[in-house]
């Protein structure tokens, strides 16, 4: 299954025509992550963890432990579902604060779940079934992005999944020279070596968790690995 959207577009911003040289100095838009942690806090988990979690449920009939990366993982919805589902948790974030709201979030479930407060930059992740990469990769640094990519995907085990987000070089954010952004052709190149079971590019004019007005443009994406 292979799908694929686009809701409309537009020429491409003149930063992103400069070239990627100023996007490589540190963010200067520093982000209030307690109020989008109390925003997503009872939030459902995302719809492309839990077409994720479908798929590998839907490939056997028998109940087979396996082990999941949650990348930012944030208040912890991704990682509670994960563990609801039977799943081993690595859940990952840079902020103390997330680490704290996830561990209270999945007090049930602590006999199968595993912290670490990390950086993009300085991750090292194991071998799994699936990376779960919800709203965070465009938070990480240009210099730093090829090399967070390489390790994702060399942790995934073949027939594994990565389910999340990116963003497009029309999002509201793309000034932000601490984030990366990406057109089409560079997603899909991205994903080389996987098989695409969803692919949704989507463009349309929102908030941010703090009530402030922004443009979105976004691809979810749900990919296995061959």
């Amino acid at each position: 299954m292979d799908t694929y959207r686009t809701y409309y577009s537009r020429p491409t911003p003149k930063v992103f025509q400069r070239g990627r040289r100023s996007l490589i100095k540190s963010s200067s838009k520093p982000r209030n992550w307690k109020l989008y942690y109390r925003e997503t806090l009872n939030s459902p988990p995302t719809p492309t963890l839990g077409l994720a979690i479908w798929l590998f449920e839907a490939e056997t009939l028998h109940e087979k432990k396996r082990f999941a990366i949650d990348l930012g993982c944030g208040a912890g919805r991704d990682t509670v579902e994960l563990l609801r589902r039977g799943w081993t948790v690595l859940a990952i974030d840079k902020q103390p604060q997330a680490m704290k709201l996830t561990n209270s979030a999945a007090r049930k479930y602590q006999r199968n779940l595993r912290m670490r407060l990390a950086s993009f930059e300085e991750i090292t992740l194991p071998r799994c079934d699936l990376v779960n990469a919800s709203w965070c990769l465009p938070f990480c640094s240009p210099q730093n992005f090829d090399s967070l990519w390489k390790k994702i995907t060399v942790s995934i085990r073949p027939e594994g999944r990565f389910s999340g987000h990116l963003f497009g070089i029309h999002d509201g954010w793309i000034d932000d020279p601490g984030m990366t952004f990406h057109t089409t052709v560079q997603v899909r190149k991205r994903l080389r070596g996987f098989q695409t079971e969803l692919f949704l590019e989507k463009e349309w004019n929102g908030k941010t968790a703090s009530g402030k007005r922004k443009h979105w443009h976004v691809y979810a994406i749900v990919a296995k690995k061959l």
